[in-house]
């Protein structure tokens, strides 16, 4: 039965491998392959991210620190990285600790190493849940993309130590509610997004302005959004981010010298804009991790979760806004655009130093 486990579990490696012929799985990756009840995984395992094992603290395993660890590693592996479904966390089965390099009769010291083993649930589960904390500490070592299949389906997720779990092979409308949740928290969690569109609130004082400044914002926005997430339109977030940066610098400029500038140049300004930061949220999905069978969904739920974090935001400056007039009169309370824009345009200049991939 093991070694029937082990083909299995090789043939799992084969299928996820996407071309790693020298390795036997890439770092910061993991697969799960469900047949029936039982679960094969392959997990890479930062060095850094076990305890006791690597000896004379190089971030390294030698062959003799694995050979002398080898069970050790196998036992924490599989108490830190877990599978589990309605009905209770799977039971381990086998564990295999092995060095990535295949392709060398004696490998050299790896900064990680493959962990294969197998897990028998209860009974064939219709979700799975996976939960780790084997992330490392060196830089690129903080995140796991983990590849699960189970029949036809196949599915990603993307762990860290902010999001130590996913649960595979859900419904479609658990998907689009999880990922209303996840667009409402990064919107209102996006400090640079939510300048800019202080920054375009501020400019108008009137409910007809504020739909149309507001609805561009979104459609442009959705649009590029969809195309990055479906694959007809990607930019790297090296450029990206400092060009939202930079839309903040530019919207709160346009403030300062054209003062209400309410006519269609300025939904037009901010359509502009709504398309760099449309890359900007494709980007945050896909660090999150969208599997090609619930795209739909997961692009549904977190474009809704967006546009409801954004119009709570909106109402919110809207109100204080309001609160502002009452208690400075009209004519203090107009200085607030300026002084606002002038803080966007500091602000946005900070970021944008700071997001260049070359520091001047």
């Amino acid at each position: 039965m093991k070694r029937i486990a082990f083909i299995i579990l090789m043939l799992t490696v084969l299928g996820f491998g996407q071309g790693a012929s020298a390795h036997l799985l890439p770092a910061q990756n993991a697969t799960l392959n469900l047949i029936g009840k039982r679960a094969y995984l392959v997990v890479s395992v930062p060095v850094s991210a076990l305890s006791g094992v690597d000896d004379n603290s190089d971030g390294l395993l030698s062959g003799e620190e694995l050979d002398r660890h080898k069970a050790e590693i196998g036992r924490q592996v599989s108490a830190r990285f877990q599978a589990s479904s309605p009905d209770g966390t799977a039971k381990p089965g086998f564990v295999w600790v092995v060095n990535p390099q295949t392709d060398a009769a004696s490998p050299p010291p790896t900064p990680y190493l493959v962990v294969l083993s197998g897990v028998e649930f209860a009974k064939p589960p219709t979700t799975v849940t996976v939960r780790t904390d084997l992330f490392g500490r060196a830089v690129g070592e903080g995140l796991m993309t983990l590849r699960a299949r189970s029949g036809t389906k196949v599915e990603i997720g993307v762990l860290n130590a902010q999001s130590t779990s996913h649960v595979f092979f859900r419904g479609p409308f658990s998907i689009l509610i999880d990922f209303v949740r996840v667009g409402v928290e990064h919107i209102l969690t996006g400090p640079d997004h939510l300048l800019f569109l202080l920054t375009v609130v501020v400019a108008g004082l009137s409910w007809r302005y504020w739909a149309s400044v507001i609805t561009a914002f979104t459609v442009a926005h959705s649009i590029t959004l969809s195309l990055a997430v479906f694959g007809v339109l990607a930019a790297p977030s090296s450029l990206v981010e400092p060009a939202i940066a930079a839309s903040i610098v530019l919207m709160g400029a346009d403030n300062l010298i054209r003062k209400r500038n309410v006519g269609r140049e300025r939904v037009l300004l901010v359509f502009a804009c709504g398309l760099l930061h449309g890359l900007g949220f494709a980007s945050a999905l896909g660090e999150i991790g969208v599997s090609h069978g619930a795209r739909i969904a997961s692009l549904a739920g977190f474009n809704i979760g967006v546009e409801l974090g954004q119009a709570a935001f909106v109402a919110a400056v809207l109100v204080v806004g309001e609160l502002l007039r009452r208690a400075l009169g009209q004519k203090a309370f107009a200085a607030w655009p300026t002084v606002v824009s002038a803080v966007a345009v500091i602000a946005g200049a900070i970021l944008f130093i700071q997001r260049l991939p070359i520091r001047v």
